[in-house]
């Protein structure tokens, strides 16, 4: 298990690679931050539509050859990466790397399976590889903390390449020559290269849509015209493609399984509400002054509580519990960490009272990532698991997204209310905000500042003072919103099942059959 999780860690680290540092991937790039956002959610598209082909790829070779040459186009792309300044180039790297990093798990995921009895093995290997994925942030937060202060952006690239020199010299040894996880060799034909295209390109675009929607104005800009279009013309494109398929790209037929729809509802609820801390990084780093490295030393209570509640959920679900009170345990984290969080914005915040609330945040995300997806798998039958697993990456890309855009919005939506507001109340009659003002400059003219600068230095820092109590007020309404959404969300899960016996009972007797 250590070996394996020594040659996962890299290349889902590269997943969230700029979460510490997309202020230096755009400088170093000259790209606006949407961009970089951009880059991380392409990534997610190389994974989610280059799954299907890469089963064909692993069953045509031996897993040892096979997993050599994903990691050798894998170091090839982060040397790329680190030689180049392009963005162009930086995009198409950026989507390839996705695509290589599911061979690397496709073959890791395996031998996990291979290792367990077939009833414990998915269970066991999901909770491993989403174990991973979830608390490698706290692992790139530290590394970006070092890297960004003492380095050049680019020197990410070599040490991701060389954090995955231990584990594959370790799988190597391990692994025989002639090796195989898969019962039969798949020659390489027919593979279905027209569906990768249309739905990468749809992915992309609807990514595109997504994040640069807002940038542009939506629909007052021809651009988002055109791309809304594409995605609508390449949507009916895939769709009657893969119903005229023998074997097609992802089996739609997926759809009409109800408990398969309930959970993809709720991995998309789960994705957007699930409380990204990157909302309250502004405020730790700017009102709490708390430098990189200890908020990396932080985001470890996070890993903690990923892995707790991983653990936990696997142990259930492998001893056959409800996986509602699952469900319901793990929005109950969340909304614990959110109501926290809020009464956290403020003044008084330190170091130790964010311990508590980001063990929560980890717990929820962790029991909740788990049983959504096994859920989704379980509810289709066995032939078309691997279509459902496919379309559970899609809609974490899809959720992700949205997440994204989400935050950027109510970011400037409420920032803009909250400095209208203050805007009124911050004049020369309010008394207040004059001491302040004369407050400020005092301290400037203590420190040798002329009469004039003082003044300057005193609007300067008045403002970032405001500018401090709107990135509050936003992280407080953000905070409490998700809150809300989330306590409606238990209730729809308490609930439903039961109004859905009583509705059909109801039914029944007004219609009998």
């Amino acid at each position: 298990m250590l070996i394996i999780f020594l040659v996962i860690l890299p290349a889902v680290s590269m997943l969230s690679g700029y979460v510490g540092g997309i202020t230096s991937a755009a400088s170093y790039y000259g790209l606006d931050p949407t961009d970089i956002q951009f880059s991380i959610v392409l990534y997610y598209v190389g994974i989610a539509s280059f799954f299907p082909l890469e089963k064909r790829f692993f069953g045509y070779f031996s897993s040892k050859t096979y997993f050599l040459m994903t990691i050798v186009l894998f170091v090839s792309i982060n040397f790329l990466l680190y030689i180049t300044h392009d963005p162009l180039i930086f995009f198409m790297l950026r989507f390839l790397g996705g695509a290589v990093t599911v061979g690397i798990i496709g073959v890791t995921l395996n031998l996990i399976f291979s290792q367990f009895h077939s009833e414990r093995s998915r269970v066991l290997g999901y909770a491993v590889f989403y174990g991973t994925l979830l608390s490698s942030n706290s692992f790139v937060y530290l590394l970006d903390a070092y890297l960004f202060q003492n380095h050049d952006y680019n020197v990410l690239y070599l040490i991701m390449i060389y954090l995955q020199v231990p584990g594959v010299l370790l799988m190597l040894l391990c692994l025989k020559t002639n090796f195989r996880l898969h019962s039969k060799r798949i020659p390489l034909f027919d593979l279905d290269w027209k569906s990768f295209i249309i739905y990468s390109s749809l992915l992309s675009l609807t990514a595109y849509l997504i994040l640069y929607g807002q940038y542009y104005n939506w629909f007052d800009s021809i651009r988002i015209w055109i791309c809304s279009s594409l995605i609508l013309g390449l949507l009916i494109l895939f769709v009657l493609t893969q119903l005229k398929q023998k074997r097609p790209f992802i089996d739609l037929g997926i759809y009409k399984y109800r408990n398969f729809r309930i959970g993809v509802v709720l991995l998309v609820l789960y994705y957007i509400c699930k409380g990204d801390v990157s909302v309250a990084n502004t405020f730790i780093f700017n009102n709490m002054g708390l430098d990189t490295y200890h908020y990396a030393y932080i985001m470890f209570f996070n890993a903690f509580g990923i892995v707790v509640g991983i653990g936990v959920t696997a142990r259930f679900l492998l001893a056959k519990r409800k996986i509602r009170l699952m469900w319901l345990t793990g929005f109950a984290f969340l909304l614990v960490y959110h109501i926290l969080m809020f009464f956290i914005f403020g003044p008084q915040a330190n170091e130790k009272s964010l311990l508590i609330p980001l063990f929560f945040q980890g717990m929820g995300n962790g029991v909740l990532m788990l049983s959504i997806v096994l859920f989704m798998i379980k509810s289709v039958p066995e032939s078309k698991s691997f279509s459902a697993s496919l379309s559970g990456v899609s809609f974490r890309f899809f959720a992700f997204t949205i997440s994204l855009a989400f935050v950027s919005f109510m970011n400037l939506r409420q920032a803009s209310v909250h400095y209208h507001e203050l805007g009124n109340t911050i004049t020369a009659l309010n008394t207040a905000s004059t001491q302040q003002m004369q407050l400020y400059e005092n301290i400037a003219l203590t420190k040798g500042a002329s009469t004039i600068k003082a003044k300057i230095v005193a609007k300067k820092m008045f403002g970032k003072a405001v500018s401090k109590h709107v990135n509050i007020l936003f992280a407080r309404d953000y905070y409490s919103l998700m809150a809300i959404v989330i306590f409606f969300i238990m209730l729809a899960i308490a609930l439903i099942p039961s109004l859905h016996y009583h509705f059909r009972k109801i039914g029944s007797r007004v219609i009998p059959i």
